[in-house]
């Protein structure tokens, strides 16, 4: 919120009469502002007037109000809160140094203070725009939407060209998801004022927000070329860049946050945001690190470098982070699916089924939830659960490929229903024919038919798409095997086996056997 300076000087409150009274006038000069006088000029200006003994108590307030708004200007809050009670004991109908507290508590993020300060100030004077907006700003922040654009609505009545009021009333519609309205908002700022960086780049963020990149893009470089230094634009820019496939604008965008806030929390997340974007999983657990070190308390960082952890096979240091992004965010769904990924590949299979229970308590319509428990099911002998989710992922995406690959797996793990099986798995390789997971799953489906000739062919397809793939490896050699080829077979055994030592005793439990 803006805070401005008072002055006495227009109306004649001080006359020069005097070396006293000339010394008074020059330190009323400062103390306002006049003569582009620097900050600690100001400060000094007012100091003077107070040490001065010469002004009235309604004056008084003044020099103290306006040292206030100068100190806070200069992140000196707790002295300009100091400044603002002075001013306000001194002359208690001056609402002035009531609304310069509230922006002052506001920066201390002390928004129910912030709130009753304004109201103080707008009994004193109900038409006082800043007032308004600042105490729609403390209403925002208290997430009471609609209290805060009563306020902006009122400000606008009375100042109807006050971008700040117009751009913080877009700010609250888009947090009630009213994007058209809040859109309006800030293009209704840019035509009040071309040169307005912030509703720039607050349209930019709505574009963004419904997919419209270009757009967000050009109002990111508009507001950028009027405030080069913007780093919210940048960091904006950014994550668009990153979804257009311009990895390199990106981290050069995050770098310049970087550089120009290097000590801030958010401005490392970004880093490590955009250097695992670029594949570098190493330097996002180093940007991720520094962030939880400005920040221990942010549990998207440690959702975040838990999942770089991951990416490099680190699984008990992602882990560990996992279990502490959800102590600090109980329910924090992202940390909760990833944990579960986590459980799944180490054979945890209850552990992931819990966890991906408590993303589908949050949200019944999360497909990779739906399917990751349909797997864990599956995994853990449990066949009539497995089916229930695969049916109910496959239901909410009819179209998905993964989905109708995992009602395939289910079925063919459990030996059921393998003529639905096939048909599942037809659909998914006909929709996804590039997925090697597709053809490893019917491979299973036809070794468990016994239609041994067709599944060694559906394993050969996925080994040529993934030449890693354990389990198709493993199927391969199963149907070697069955068609008489022992020598391939035990080849492809053992090179299953070295890819992953726990594959045979995997199927061995649902009787997959050599």
């Amino acid at each position: 919120m803006r805070v401005w300076l008072a002055s006495l000087l227009a109306g004649g409150a001080v006359l020069a009469a005097g070396s006293a009274q000339a010394q008074l006038l020059q330190s009323w000069h400062d103390c306002v502002g006049d003569g582009q006088a620097g900050p600690l000029q100001q400060i000094n200006g007012c100091s003077e007037v107070i040490r001065s003994g010469l002004e009235t108590p309604p004056h008084l307030a003044v020099a103290f109000y306006n040292r206030g708004v100068v100190l806070q200007s200069q992140g000196e809050i707790e002295r300009a809160i100091a400044d603002y009670d002075r001013a306000a004991s001194l002359d208690p109908t001056l609402p002035d140094p009531l609304a310069g507290r509230g922006a002052a508590r506001f920066a201390k993020a002390d928004f129910a203070g912030a709130l009753a300060d304004y109201d103080a100030a707008l009994r004193s004077r109900p038409a006082k725009v800043d007032a308004l907006i600042g105490r729609g700003a403390a209403h925002a922040a208290l997430g009471d939407f609609p209290a805060a654009i009563g306020d902006y609505d009122r400000a606008l009545e009375i100042a109807p060209a006050s971008t700040e009021a117009l751009e913080a009333r877009g700010l609250a519609y888009a947090r009630l998801g009213e994007a058209e309205r809040a859109a309006a908002d800030e293009s209704r700022a840019i035509t009040i004022d071309p040169r307005d960086a912030a509703a720039y780049r607050n349209r930019a963020s709505l574009e963004a927000a419904r997919g419209a990149l270009q757009p967000a893009l050009a109002d990111y470089g508009a507001a950028l070329r009027l405030a080069p230094g913007d780093t919210y634009a940048l960091a904006g820019r950014a994550w668009v860049l990153t979804r257009t496939g311009d990895r390199a604008g990106a981290a050069a965008d995050y770098a310049a946050v970087l550089r120009l806030r290097p000590n801030d929390a958010s401005a490392q997340f970004d880093q490590g945001f955009a250097r695992a974007a670029n594949g570098d999983a190493a330097g996002a657990v180093a940007a991720y690190t520094a962030a939880i070190a400005l920040d221990p308390k942010d549990a998207g960082a440690f959702n975040n470098r838990g999942d770089a952890e991951a990416a490099q096979g680190q699984f008990r240091q992602a882990k560990a982070d996992f279990d502490q992004a959800l102590a600090l965010r109980p329910g924090y769904r992202l940390a909760l699916a990833n944990r579960a990924s986590l459980a799944l590949q180490a054979g945890d299979f209850a552990a992931a089924a819990a966890d991906y229970s408590a993303v589908l308590q949050q949200d019944p319509a999360d497909l990779e939830a739906r399917l990751g428990r349909a797997i864990a099911y599956g995994a853990d002998k449990k066949p009539t659960l497995s089916l229930a989710d695969a049916d109910a992922a496959v239901r909410l995406a009819p179209a998905s490929a993964e989905a109708l690959n995992t009602r395939c797996w289910s079925r063919a793990l459990a030996g059921q229903a393998l003529e639905a099986a096939l048909a599942d798995c037809d659909r998914a390789v006909a929709l996804k024919p590039d997925a090697p997971e597709a053809y490893d799953s019917r491979g299973l489906a036809r070794l468990r038919r016994g239609d041994y000739a067709p599944a060694l062919a559906d394993y050969e397809t996925a080994l040529k798409l993934r030449p890693q793939m354990a389990s198709a490896r493993f199927g391969r050699g199963l149907a070697e095997l069955k068609l008489g080829r022992s020598e391939e077979a035990r080849a492809d055994l053992a090179a299953a086996a070295k890819l992953d030592p726990d594959v045979a005793a995997n199927y061995a439990r649902f009787g997959v056997t050599p």
